[in-house]
Formats: C-alpha cells, sequence, structure tokens
C-alpha cells in the first residue's frame, strides 16, 4: 500500500493539499495520513498576586485543552469532507486517516516521517501565516530534511493536472537516480519532462559532455518522446525558468534541494527559492540518494 503523508494547518491552500495527494494516490491502493501539529506551549505571565502561578495554570491548561480540541474538529471535518470525495469518485483503495500531535511543526512532521516511513510528503507552500515556504517556514526545512520526495502545492484554482515536468539541473552524478525516481513516482501520469540547463559563461561543450551519461541512461525514454534536453544561455535566472515555464505550458517543477548548484546560483544573484514559488507551481524535490 502507497502511503502519503499530508501536513496541514488548515490555512486557505489545504484543500489544494489534498487534492493533489488524491492525484497522486491515482487508483493504487493508497493510505492518506493528514496531519497536524498544533502549538502545545505553556503561555507564561507575570502576575503580583499570590493565586496567579495557580490561576495562571489553569488557564493554560483550558487554552491547550481549547487548541487541541479545535485542532481535532478541524481536522475531523477535512478529513471527512475527503471520504466523501474519494466515496463520490468510487475510489475505493483509498484510505483517509489523521493524526494530531502538539509541538513545533517541522520537527514534528520529520519525526512523524521516520515513523511512518510513507513514500510521498505532500504538503502546502504557504502556512496559515501567510509567508511563503522559504521565509522560515515549514515546507522549506521539510524539503531539505526528508527523506522521501516532497511536494510543496500553492493554491490552485483549477483541479490538479500532472503533465509536462520541469527538471532543474546543473549535470551532475544525481541527476539518473533522480530522475528514475521521478519517472517512478509520476509513471501514471506519462509525463513529459523537460531537462533543463542554464549555461553559465562559456559552458556548452563541457554541459554536452555532462549530458552524455543521461541522455545514454535515458535513451529510450528520449525516443519515445518522453524527455527532451535544454541547454539555454542564462540571462536572469529567475525571469529564463519563468519565460520557461510559460512557453512550455509547465505544471510542476522538479529539483534535487541541495545547497549547491542551481539554488546556490540563485541566492548569488540575490534571488531566492520565493522568486520560484510566485510562479504559483507545485514544485517536486527529491534528495540525492
Amino acid at each position: 500500500m502507497k502511503k502519503i503523508l499530508v501536513p496541514v494547518d488548515f490555512s486557505e491552500n489545504t484543500w489544494s493539499v489534498c487534492q493533489y495527494a488524491l492525484l497522486l494516490a491515482g487508483n493504487e491502493s493508497t493510505e492518506i495520513r493528514l496531519f497536524n501539529s498544533f502549538f502545545d506551549q505553556v503561555i507564561v505571565t507575570d502576575s503580583s498576586f499570590p493565586t496567579g502561578i495557580d490561576t495562571e495554570t489553569m488557564i493554560n491548561e483550558q487554552l491547550l485543552m481549547d487548541i487541541r480540541q479545535r485542532s481535532e474538529n478541524d481536522i475531523q471535518l477535512l478529513q471527512s469532507r475527503l471520504i466523501d470525495q474519494v466515496r463520490s469518485k468510487g475510489l475505493k483503495n483509498i484510505k483517509v486517516v489523521y493524526t494530531l500531535e502538539g509541538g513545533e511543526p517541522e520537527f514534528e512532521i520529520l519525526d512523524m516521517e521516520n515513523e511512518y516511513k510513507p513514500d510521498l510528503i505532500v504538503m502546502g507552500t504557504h502556512g496559515s501565516g501567510e509567508k511563503g515556504f522559504l521565509e522560515g517556514s515549514v515546507s522549506k526545512k521539510i524539503m531539505d530534511h526528508a527523506k522521501a520526495p516532497v511536494f510543496a502545492i500553492p493554491e490552485l484554482k483549477d483541479n490538479p493536472v500532472i503533465g509536462r515536468v520541469l527538471y532543474l539541473s546543473e549535470i551532475s552524478d544525481a541527476d539518473i537516480p533522480v530522475l528514475d525516481k521521478t519517472f517512478s513516482i509520476l509513471k501514471h501520469y506519462n509525463p513529459a519532462l523537460f531537462f533543463l540547463h542554464l549555461l553559465i559563461s562559456n559552458e556548452r561543450q563541457e554541459a554536452q559532455e555532462r549530458l552524455k551519461p543521461i541522455e545514454n541512461h535515458f535513451a529510450d525514454k528520449e525516443r519515445e518522446g518522453n524527455i527532451t534536453y535544454h541547454i539555454l544561455p542564462e540571462s536572469n535566472i529567475q525571469d529564463d525558468i519563468e519565460a520557461f515555464i510559460r512557453e512550455h505550458d509547465i505544471s510542476l517543477v522538479a529539483f534535487i534541494p541541495h545547497k549547491k548548484g542551481f539554488f546556490k546560483r540563485l541566492f548569488y544573484q540575490g534571488i531566492t527559492k520565493k522568486n520560484l514559488l510566485q510562479t504559483n507551481m507545485p514544485l517536486l524535490a527529491i534528495r540525492e540518494t
């Protein structure tokens, strides 16, 4: 059975995240586990009354009970809504369950991953605080540290689709296993994958040489039209990527979330991953194996 971990915070794009998880479940036997980490820290206030500590303890205990109850109500409502959708679509192989934990979301999600061992993690790119996932938010930390592939999903206006996938590459030994994993995850959607490398200065010949082992490995997929290679001169890396996404009608951007290579070059230009997110594009981060 496939297992998909879906961290949720009940923000506006939570439903988009759940729809993407259903899309990835497809017709396979799948367990979707909704996961919420709620605030459970004791609030200490200053009091000049002798009974202040006892009073504050009672207030804190009640407050934490209320927070947990609200989270439980919200996640049960979300579970019920998702189960209704699964039934209405006649998807008999999909099970929807949930887990609640108190604590810091990034730590609790990673602990949950270690315990649950999901095949995929699907979460939002923006939380309830309206911050981009690269402004210290949870999604970036999960992308950087999770062992499982992580889909980061913005709020989507239309039903999610997986058609044309952009893979951003620095052309390295890591590309072959990561691309194999990408094709495996998306096999039911028969995606057209666009392999994009943006040139620095006059490195085209060197890049083409480094590309040859990848082309040889995926020769069958290239003949079938499932992968094409694009080595383009870089002008402004953000504008280049956005233009490529528009030109080729990309529906998903995949990358290796390491600190080197592509994103290192972004940072040198004063651009953050937040700029990539402004394309409102689902992202897939697959760590090197």
